[in-house]
């Protein structure tokens, strides 16, 4: 039979079930003693765990820090191949992202005639919109006569996609436009003496600045090709 004395009043206890002192009420030396080695075998474990813990991730930057160059130069492949197709994925799956690798939408300016086109200069002022700034010099041909007041002409272009281009052409119609061809193509005069132009299979949309009168107007779009 195990017997314990009391860390207090000394008294023996006799049963090894006994955790305190049958006199005074006292811990025992013997439950005192236990715990604490508990204690000390819970905090070994972790000292062991921490160490192998250690020991497995120093291994790992040693066997990474002794690949060869070219190992590494594989690794790094690997890697941008990954990032770049997870963004391929991310941007396909996403209606409101373009995709990666689309093609660029044709410019404005590339879709305008020869004449118009070689005579304009022309900046971007919108970078989700496309939509281009154009400028023709006062003393540019397509300007002879005087027909801009002796002044530059400014128009802005866009190519558009049919949705839009058909509200455009309904909005020019209510605005009292007198038009000059409708069809495929369509071409008029604004109110203030604007040129209106919209083709429909290329998506090409053009406004003019304000020329000295309608007949100026219709004039310049027969200059710059956009009407015969």
């Amino acid at each position: 039979m195990s017997e314990s004395i009391c860390q207090y009043c000394s008294h023996r206890n006799v049963g090894g079930a006994i955790s305190r002192c049958t006199h005074c009420g006292a811990p025992l030396r013997a439950a005192a003693h236990k715990a604490a080695a508990a204690v000390e075998s819970t905090a070994h474990v972790v000292e062991k765990t921490v160490e192998k813990t250690a020991g497995a991730a120093e291994t790992a930057v040693k066997v990474v820090a002794g690949l060869p160059r070219w190992k590494w130069r594989v690794l790094g492949v690997l890697i941008a191949v990954i990032v770049v197709f997870g963004v391929v994925v991310v941007r396909s799956c996403s209606p409101s992202m373009p995709s990666l690798f689309a093609v660029p939408q044709q410019t404005a300016v590339s879709a305008l005639p020869e004449a118009l086109r070689s005579g304009a200069s022309c900046v971007q002022l919108n970078a989700t919109e496309m939509v281009q700034k154009c400028v023709i010099a006062a003393s540019h041909p397509l300007l002879a006569g005087g027909i801009a007041g002796g002044k530059e002409l400014t128009f802005h272009t866009e190519v558009s996609l049919p949705a839009s281009l058909s509200d455009t052409i309904r909005r020019w119609r209510a605005a009292g436009a007198t038009v000059l061809t409708d069809g495929p193509v369509f071409a008029a005069i604004g109110p203030s003496a604007t040129a209106w132009y919209a083709d429909t299979r290329s998506g090409l949309r053009l406004e003019t600045g304000t020329f000295t009168g309608k007949a100026a107007a219709q004039t310049f779009l027969t200059r710059a090709g956009l009407v015969r």
